[in-house]
């Protein structure tokens, strides 16, 4: 089990991280490297959740966040230094990682005048990307459809394998002395006289001072007083291709990130999407259980998108449970009034852009009381102080979120 514990829970930890995911592993390896006593419990298994279940899509900034541009920038910017640099010298490991750069593609005029404004934002904050027109496109990917309108090149992206950095942290972490124990789920956050005291599990309660919620989608269940809505399950749904020849050199996403994809080094075709097509557009929902309207929507997307790949048989198909917030901004941060309470959570299907950095500016907040990173957007109590209004970029122009709510965005 790869040194996970099971049964003998222990009784006591300085810190306990709730949730071993690529979040909870980064927290729980950046608090072990700065000396802290670190517990990891986990309802499953390590990256059994979302964390396993994506595409391993990764890169810096994010064209959906005008006004937080600056602190996405800096937060994403520092996680793809950290996996080319000191992760990948740390935990000696390159975790697959290829920044190809990555390729959104515009096929209607709403979302290329969004690609134009988006370039000019992103390269005022002094991100490395280019707007192409249709020609230079199909130079770069001939299989692309001759509809579209041009794309955005955004170099500072591109792709990872999911498991290999997870369990890379994981391990890192056990180096310093952090434990994990697994299937084993926290029931409940002990609080006393303002500040935390444990945790409760089936197998007992765990005495600790200091608590960090990293379970994404299944984070309202153990802060039972945040705001209906502020974060809500998300299910998505991808499908995998046989292999190919080496055809879609870059990443890419479309319809303003809502269908994703990439091809992986074994040339399968990854593609994800389509949540509008599932029961509630996938939004409070746990049950990690694909279904034929949403799957044929994504391969209707890859066919249309990229007519030149011919037919294509889909070898395998899963879905996942993501943690998505009210405004398409996590959840990171000090949670409530009680001392010793953090959240790291919500990352909308996007958590391998930012969960290295997160770990860090956690630890830094947990072990010196300031992080050297803005952490005024993230901030987990922003729901609770102005009520929560549905207007998550991911979901705009859906039923849940009409378009023009999140205008500027």
């Amino acid at each position: 089990m790869g040194g996970d514990q099971r049964r003998a829970i222990p009784r006591e930890a300085e810190v306990v991280v709730i949730g071993a995911g690529v979040t909870g592993c980064s927290v729980a390896y950046q608090l072990a490297l700065r000396g802290k006593q670190v517990l990891v419990l986990e309802q499953r298994g390590i990256c059994s959740g979302a964390s396993g279940r994506n595409g391993g899509l990764t890169g810096a900034g994010s064209a959906l966040h005008a006004a937080a541009g600056r602190a996405v920038s800096a937060l994403t910017r520092e996680n793809l230094r950290m996996l080319q640099e000191d992760l990948a010298r740390e935990l000696d490991d390159d975790f697959s990682l290829c920044l190809s750069g990555s390729l959104d593609i515009a096929t209607t005029e709403e979302q290329y005048a969004h690609l134009v404004e988006s370039v000019r934002l992103q390269q005022e904050q002094g991100m490395d990307v280019e707007l192409l027109d249709p020609q230079e496109v199909r130079e770069l990917v001939p299989v692309v459809s001759e509809g579209i309108l041009g794309a955005r090149l955004s170099r500072d992206a591109g792709h990872l394998w999911p498991f290999q950095l997870v369990h890379a942290l994981a391990n890192g972490a056990r180096h310093y002395g952090a434990r994990f124990v697994t299937y084993t789920p926290v029931t409940r956050i002990l609080q006393r006289g303002g500040a935390v005291e444990g945790v409760e599990t089936p197998a007992g309660a765990i005495a600790t001072g200091t608590v960090v919620v990293a379970a994404n989608a299944w984070t309202p269940q153990l802060l039972p007083d945040l705001p209906p809505g502020a974060l809500v399950p998300a299910r998505g749904q991808i499908l995998v291709t046989q292999p190919v020849a080496p055809v879609l050199p870059h990443p890419f996403g479309t319809n303003f990130d809502k269908e994703y994809g990439r091809q992986t080094p074994t040339g399968q075709i990854l593609c994800g999407g389509y949540r509008r097509l599932d029961e509630n557009e996938g939004l409070g929902l746990y049950e990690e259980r694909v279904t034929p309207p949403v799957l044929g929507g994504i391969a209707r997307c890859l066919t249309t998108l990229f007519p030149g790949l011919g037919p294509l048989r889909v070898v395998r198909a899963w879905a996942g449970i993501m943690g998505f917030t009210a405004d398409g901004l996590p959840l990171i941060g000090p949670y409530g009034e009680a001392k010793g309470l953090y959240v790291a959570a919500g990352f909308n299907g996007t958590g391998f852009s930012w969960a290295a950095a997160t770990g860090k500016a956690l630890a830094q907040l947990i072990v010196q009381g300031i992080s050297a990173f803005d952490l005024t957007p993230f901030d987990p109590n922003r729901f609770a102080r102005g009520g929560v209004a549905w207007e998550n970029p991911f979901t705009a122009g859906e039923r849940n979120n009409p378009r023009g709510v999140v205008s500027g965005a």
